[in-house]
């Protein structure tokens, strides 16, 4: 289907068996990215025809723009004469990004708009004017002025200041080559990315290894790169871009040769890497959308490694974007919101079936580069392996019992559970897999203390029996309600602070030298903390307790007491720390009202679930 044919009806895809088993597993080579690209093809042409439906009832949205009749019959004569470079063009990610914002708001759904709807529409005319670009038409088309900057998607974009926000540049074109001029300013470019003063073309990186090539932008420039809402040119990315281009190609070169079975769908599908600002160390900031297949937002990593993992991250969340444009996974989405061990908030099922689907991606990574690592990043392989095998059997174990899956969800949760069991039995030195399961731990416990709310009258009971020095009494004692708590954030403190110790010795022990000031380097990390990663579990110990008697709601001290109490004096109160810590600081915080309470003798009256005694 064309952009002329769009009244002629929809297109039907099918995913055959083989590329559906191959999604279903976590994986898919490049043939199977091929069948979701042409779905996605076909589902941009919807999204355009959608956004052309509805401008057709807001009178006057265009402002001072051409008719969105006029850009489209400019796309359709484009099309004509370069089909290939305009099916290209529809694909573009930040088209499909524009395509589902313009549309919400057009629909009156709630989006961040500061400027008028025409600077918006206009995104259509810069494309159809692009597309005319490189099909070497003779044109002329108004295009919209965005603080400054008129960006092209694809091309690039030229800085015209104007001294408004929102203003309109006329934009001429013949041979493959363009003029834009407003306010007095000319600015010239062609279709190659050739330009007079003002112009940025999109810089382009193109890496070769193992013969697989990665070809992709890097974009700074367009005002929907970033997911959510429209942004300015980030024209100081310009100083970052050789740093950009030296970590894709070692990132690829690594990914080739590890995990050539993730690359090559990574080679077919990905077009555009956004880039951010560094984030926290070991802290990666990453993203992608269902509207934007292709393009993935990367803060700038610490190496190739952190880079490589993101890719890889991020291009499960584009393949399974891809999938659910063509079938539901869930029917419905559970009561209550559920655990997930890679996000600090409870999550929808369907943003956990994202999550999980990721992380079979990044557990098979570090899987693979276990065996080509040597020295600090062969523990770091080691530990994230370990960490993320055990998360995603859990997390999988957990959803395949939810009625809520459709057919298809449920053949995607076993495929995945397959995947992720194979894994299981391969081996993880010692020290490092105790590590990891500490992280574990230490996750699920605060998740609960933050989000988990034991019924008050089990709490009553509880406290009332403690009070009396009586036995613990046998009453039931349901999983609590999750309430969110908008609070909780760095929930991952346990597995940061132990990438610091694997990778940076020396920097980790400059953290010991100024433990009070941790948290400037791990953002919510404690001495108590610091110490129990160092090792030193009995002062871990000791600094827990002082939390908590100055102050006795503190998540991060219960986990890390129920941690430390594992080690030094394993039995009931450990126990009851690891399986609801979040019912022993309730009942705690109720009896020690007034009056000194030892936290380790009501977690050992509490004792372990029943379920679990």
């Amino acid at each position: 289907m064309t952009v002329a044919e769009l009244a002629d009806g929809p297109v039907r895809h099918r995913l055959d068996r083989r590329c559906f088993g191959a999604l279903a597993a976590g994986g898919g080579d490049a043939g199977t990215i091929g069948e979701l690209l042409a779905a996605e093809h076909s589902w941009r042409l919807v999204q355009l025809r959608a956004v052309l439906d509805a401008v057709a009832a807001v009178p006057d949205s265009v402002g001072p723009l051409p008719p969105v009749a006029d850009a489209w019959a400019l796309l359709v004569a484009a099309q004509g004469r370069a089909g290939a470079e305009v099916d290209r063009l529809i694909l573009h990610p930040q088209v499909g990004t524009w395509a589902g914002y313009v549309l919400r708001r057009l629909r009156g759904s709630t989006v961040t708009a500061e400027g008028p709807l025409w600077v918006d529409l206009g995104y259509l005319h810069a494309l159809a004017a692009v597309a005319a670009v490189r099909a070497g038409l003779d044109f002329t088309m108004r295009v919209p002025v965005r603080d400054g900057f008129v960006a092209l998607p694809t091309l690039g974009g030229a800085s015209v200041p104007t001294g408004q926000r929102w203003d309109v540049a006329e934009m001429y074109g013949a041979a493959g080559a363009a003029t834009l001029t407003v306010a007095g300013a000319r600015v010239r470019f062609d279709a190659a990315g050739a330009g007079t003063e003002g112009w940025f073309a999109l810089p382009a990186v193109r890496a070769e290894a193992g013969g697989q090539t990665l070809a992709v932008t890097l974009d700074f420039l367009d005002p929907y790169r970033n997911l959510r809402t429209p942004t300015p040119p980030d024209l100081d990315t310009v100083a970052a871009l050789d740093r950009w281009r030296v970590l894709l190609t070692q990132a690829w070169a690594l990914l080739v040769r590890v995990c050539p079975q993730l690359a090559a769908p990574i080679a077919r599908g990905l077009f555009s890497v956004v880039p951010q600002r560094p984030a926290e160390r070991f802290r990666t900031m990453s993203a992608s959308a269902g509207d934007a297949f292709g393009s993935m937002i990367v803060s700038e990593p610490e190496d190739a490694p952190e880079l490589a993992v993101t890719l890889v991250h991020e291009f499960q969340h584009i393949k399974l974007g891809g999938l659910l444009h063509l079938t539901p996974l869930l029917r419905a989405e559970p009561a209550g919101r559920l655990y997930a061990p890679w996000r600090d908030d409870p999550r929808p099922l369907g943003g956990l079936i994202q999550g999980v689907y990721a992380f079979v991606g990044i557990t098979e990574f570090w899987r693979a580069y276990r065996g080509a690592a040597t020295g600090a990043a062969a523990g770091v392989a080691h530990f994230e392996f370990a960490r993320w095998r055990q998360q995603v059997c859990l997390t999988l174990e957990m959803m395949r019992t939810l009625p809520e899956l459709t057919e298809v969800g449920q053949h995607l949760v076993a495929g995945l559970l397959a995947t992720a069991r194979s894994w299981w039995d391969e081996p993880v030195p010692p020290e490092l897999l105790t590590a990891a399961d500490a992280a574990v731990a230490d996750h699920r416990a605060r998740w609960r203390l933050h989000h988990r709310l034991p019924a008050p009258a089990l709490v009553d009971t509880l406290a009332a029996a403690w009070r009396a020095g009586t036995q613990r009494p046998d009453v039931d004692e349901p999983e609590p309600p999750v309430a969110a708590d908008p609070d909780a954030r760095r929930l991952d403190i346990r597995a940061v602070l132990q990438l610091w110790r694997i990778t940076d010795p020396d920097g980790f022990e400059r953290l010991g030298k100024e433990p009070q000031s941790v948290d400037q380097q791990v953002s919510g990390a404690t001495q108590a903390d610091l110490a129990q990663a160092a090792g030193d579990l009995a002062q871990a110990h000791a600094l827990y307790l002082a939390e908590l008697a100055s102050d006795p709601a503190s998540p991060g001290a219960w986990a890390g007491l129920g941690l430390t109490t594992a080690a030094v004096a394993p039995g009931p109160a450990a126990d009851a720390l690891r399986d609801r810590p979040e019912l022993v600081r309730a009942v705690y915080r109720q009896v020690a009202d007034g009056s000194p309470v030892n936290p380790l003798a009501l977690a050992a009256w509490i004792g372990p679930h029943p379920t679990r005694a």
